[in-house]
């Protein structure tokens, strides 16, 4: 059966009783994964973070707890390939939909290898269209036109975690926003039509984000819209491919 990597904060027992007793079905493939606790330890993996181009493209640095968070994921990605073999990643204040969630584990290991990363939840943002692809037997899958801006949960590949992995230096973006990027990292953004995980928001944020920022310079504000006419130009691109050559 497919690995359950669960990214917990090993001081964060409260988040992980809680995710444990949802998954005591399918304890013996569930693997609690240290998370990093960027908001009071410095990690190896923050040299990967561009602060400069990071304040070029968005204005503003990331948290530290962003980084442990990026940072985590990234050390499951790892772990994913060293395992060579599809894992299903969650982060430890999720909550699971039963038996939605029991349908999907038992039939993603039919799951078709174009299929690198799906999304295990709703994507809630805005102006997004989901494009039915296929019923890999009995999973509905669709492509997202733009991501979903969470991790929360995910099947992934070993083949996926490369190419997240190649692509993902040096770090300037949180790290789910980075999934999101497709057009950019080669990881095709899917999801499913019945989501089987969600947020119930019933734990406090430990990423902690940067608050009262200073007004910005009009030629970085001008940068940062920019950026962002140029990633909305190129994602619009990747979708209109997609549509003529599925």
């Amino acid at each position: 059966m497919i690995p359950i990597l669960v990214i917990n904060i090993e001081s964060a027992e409260e988040r992980w009783n809680n995710v444990s007793r949802q998954l005591k079905t399918y304890w013996e493939n569930v693997q609690r994964f240290d998370a990093v606790n960027g908001k009071d330890f410095d990690h190896f993996l923050f040299e990967n973070y561009d602060a400069a181009l990071r304040k070029r493209r968005k204005g503003g640095e990331l948290s530290r707890g962003q980084l442990g968070c990026f940072a985590s994921h990234y050390l499951a990605w790892e772990a994913c390939v060293r395992m060579g073999r599809p894992v299903i990643i969650l982060e430890d204040d999720i909550t699971l939909i039963e038996p939605e969630f029991s349908d999907f584990y038992d039939k993603a290991r039919l799951l078709d290898s174009r299929f690198e990363c799906v999304r295990l939840f709703a994507n809630n943002s805005k102006n997004h269209n989901e494009v039915p692809v296929a019923d890999a037997p009995g999973i509905g899958i669709v492509k997202y036109t733009k991501g979903p801006m969470s991790a929360m949960g995910y099947y992934l590949t070993p083949a996926g975690a490369k190419k997240f992995l190649s692509n993902s230096k040096p770090w300037f973006l949180p790290v789910d926003i980075y999934m999101d990027r497709f057009w950019k990292n080669g990881v095709e953004c899917y999801g499913l039509k019945t989501p089987v995980v969600k947020h119930e928001h019933i734990f406090e944020s430990m990423i902690g984000y940067e608050r009262d920022r200073p007004k910005r310079p009009l030629t970085l504000t001008l940068k940062r819209e920019w950026f962002a006419v140029f990633e909305i130009s190129r994602r619009f691109l990747h979708n209109l491919r997609f549509r003529m050559i599925r």
